[in-house]
């Protein structure tokens, strides 16, 4: 049986003007021919069924075509391939961050159809034993998706602003390779060697404990046996549980009546929320979603006693989907749940209903009541985060996979331990872009930075010192940082302004990829 990565699967987009090489498995010692776009090329396979072959170069072409593969009677097309510019999309959560959680801002780009922009989203994979190859993503069941509504809430959304302004400057598709993880420091894109190199003791001490899989297993094992334990005795605990307050009905008349984001009076354990609103006559049973900003750290929401959802942890927006009762008042119940000393809701935020004809203001004034004092989680291992982990499991399949250029977007995780983040990134940069020149013969592709954005909750002064950073890094050859200081959100670690990070990305790889003269911008910042 014909066996490839899912990176040469339907859909695909294979990088223009680049030397393509598709490697893959069928029965040992057979022939494996591969037909594309007027070209055949052969190989015989080893005696464990390995096969490579080289299409060699092609110039950009939007119309469709197939790649047709037999081996030993066997024939496996791979349909609707285009020609174009692959992009790496790396780094943490506000380049992972998708389109969904821009949905309200960006509404109408949910509605496009644009074949010529296609993602394919590396499945989150560590792996510490060492670097994978592409056949790592044989049998993951990811592939890649066009753009359009059925697709477009999972595009990273800074890639696909990204993509869609070089689509509209140059007519050539785009193709992302979506990389990025939530909450990844910069070790952890780094290869042992790059450790090594660095002399970075701790980190290679971390990943050498990461390489014992018993560990990892019973880690998690644990972890889910201490989450599950916590969960459960926190709610004995508290008495608001006990009494059901989450009740419509329940007596909260001696309740502390203050401004819902007023912050909590004692930082860890639970604090309840009660709010009685008005339901107009027309809006009784439409749908609507309730907004409710963002908490620290989980909370449970509950609309006349009935659970509606639970958010387990404070980045994302609180936003629930239900339907307005009947009854003329509807009364909201949040348990907030505090795991490390402070917590609230934030200030700034949306706080309403909302339907397809208005809103109904939630804001301002709730009853509020201490659940119980308690002690915080054990705090999680992230393996994700250790170094070299997804350096090895989602990076490295990619390596034979030619590419364009990076675009990332990374660095809040590294705040705390900013002294050396320059000469990691830089070894990211030059390990990276080696690995890549196997198949391209280009050792300076384009590596395109995003400036941390401003955000007032962390003080802002490591982040400042990250952005010093940042710059170091354009010593490098062929290196770009955008702009994204007033880009921020004071109250938000994940700034819903995808559009403009992704457009001044794009304009720097104009510059640094295609070769645009353009005047200077007090965005951009590069090194050609």
């Amino acid at each position: 049986m014909i066996k490839l990565s899912r990176l040469f699967s339907d859909n695909m987009i294979l990088q223009r003007n680049a030397e393509i090489i598709m490697r893959g498995f069928s029965a040992p010692n057979e022939f494996a021919t591969v037909n594309f776009a007027g070209k055949t090329a052969s190989a015989k396979a080893d005696d464990k069924g390995f096969w490579s072959v080289s299409l060699g170069e092609f110039a950009a072409n939007s119309e469709p075509q197939s790649i047709i593969i037999t081996s030993g009677g066997e024939t496996l097309e791979i349909r609707n391939v285009l020609i174009g510019d692959i992009w790496v999309c790396g780094g943490q959560s506000n380049m992972e961050l998708a389109l969904n959680r821009t949905c309200h801002n960006f509404p109408d780009e949910l509605a496009i159809t644009n074949p010529l922009i296609r993602q394919f989203k590396v499945p989150q994979v560590y792996n510490f034993d060492a670097p994978a190859d592409e056949f790592s993503l044989a049998n993951c069941g990811c592939g890649w998706e066009h753009f359009c509504p059925e697709n477009a809430q999972n595009f990273t959304a800074v890639g696909y602003f990204f993509a869609k302004k070089l689509t509209e400057k140059y007519g050539v598709p785009v193709g992302l390779l979506n990389t990025a993880v939530g909450g990844t420091p910069v070790a952890a894109w780094m290869s042992r060697e790059m450790l090594e190199e660095l002399g970075l003791k701790e980190e290679l001490a971390e990943a050498e404990k990461c390489k014992d899989k018993q560990y990892i297993e019973q880690t998690l094992k644990d972890e889910d046996a201490n989450t599950t334990d916590y969960h459960s005795r926190l709610w004995k605990a508290d008495p608001g549980c006990q009494e059901k307050w989450r009740s419509a009905d329940f007596d909260d008349s001696d309740w502390e009546e203050i401004p819902l984001c007023k912050d909590v009076d004692k930082g860890t354990g639970t604090y309840w929320y009660r709010k009685t609103v008005e339901i107009p006559e027309e809006l009784r049973g439409q749908e609507a979603t309730i907004f409710l900003g963002l908490a620290v750290d989980m909370d449970e929401v509950f609309i006349n006693g009935e659970k509606l959802g639970a958010t387990y942890y404070r980045y994302p927006p609180r936003e629930y989907k239900f339907t307005l009762p009947q009854e003329k008042s509807l009364t909201i119940v949040v348990r907030l749940l505090c795991f490390n000393g402070f917590g609230g809701f934030t200030a700034g935020k949306n706080y309403f209903i909302a339907t397809e004809t208005r809103t109904i203001d939630i804001g301002g004034a709730w009853k509020r009541r201490h659940g119980t004092e308690f002690e915080s989680p054990k705090p999680m291992a992230f393996f994700q985060y250790k170094p070299t982990g997804v350096y090895n499991g989602m990076i490295s399949p990619l390596f034979n996979y030619a590419m364009k250029g990076i675009i990332w977007y990374q660095g809040e995780s590294d705040a705390w331990n900013y002294t050396r983040y320059a000469e990691k990134l830089t070894a990211v940069i030059n390990g990276w872009r080696e690995a890549w020149a196997t198949v391209k013969d280009e050792k300076t592709a384009p590596f395109i930075q995003t400036q941390l954005v401003y955000y007032a909750l962390t003080g802002d002064t490591d982040w400042d010192l990250i952005r010093e950073q940042q710059k170091k890094c354009l010593a490098l050859p062929c290196t770009g940082l955008a702009g994204g200081y007033d880009l921020g959100e004071y109250n938000d670690l994940h700034p819903q302004n995808k559009r403009d990070v992704g457009e001044r990305l794009a304009r720097l790889a104009m510059r640094l990829a295609y070769g645009e003269k353009m005047p200077p911008n007090v965005f951009e910042m590069y090194n050609c």
